[in-house]
């Protein structure tokens, strides 16, 4: 690894092991790329763990009162919900950061098996595919899932 961060050209050929610095620069990718998955997948749970929570305490708040504009809980309720939002959007927006940097990391990978192993193609695909179909996304739901940060142009 080069000091600005890119990949050190790993020697070998096709056909031949690769050397150990590149072996161990893969496999150092390889853990930052499960503990950043891993790092996803908490933050997907502690999501839906809030969308749960707010709307439940929304909804006992409602109806703990006569449901009328007039009584505060309905409008505790209704900032319960728009802080549960504001806060479900930072939550997809960090989601969306990682996953960025994930596609990187799956590029320097990548290219690593390819100067070492002579892999044809690329090995991990995952978050660059899943970026893509993302993208792919037009209309109401597109502008409602960029809005909401469930993804982001590249770029922004």
């Amino acid at each position: 690894m080069t000091s600005a961060g890119v990949p050190a050209q790993a020697s070998g050929t096709p056909g031949q092991a690769p050397s150990r610095g590149a072996s161990q620069e893969i496999a150092l990718l390889l853990e930052e790329y499960r503990t950043l998955r891993e790092e996803i997948i908490h933050r997907v749970a502690g999501r839906m763990q809030m969308i749960g929570f707010a709307g439940i305490i929304s909804a006992l708040l409602v109806i703990s009162d006569k449901p009328n504009f007039g009584a505060p809980a309905v409008y505790v309720a209704v900032l319960v919900l728009v802080v549960a939002l504001l806060w479900l959007r930072g939550i997809n927006r960090a989601i969306q950061r990682i996953g960025r940097h994930l596609r990187t990391v799956e590029e320097r990978i990548n290219a690593l098996a390819a100067q070492g192993y002579g892999s044809t193609g690329p090995v991990l695909t995952w978050e660059t595919t899943a970026q893509d179909s993302r993208m792919r996304v037009r209309g109401v739901p597109g502008l409602v899932g960029r809005s909401g940060g469930w993804y982001v142009r590249t770029g922004s």
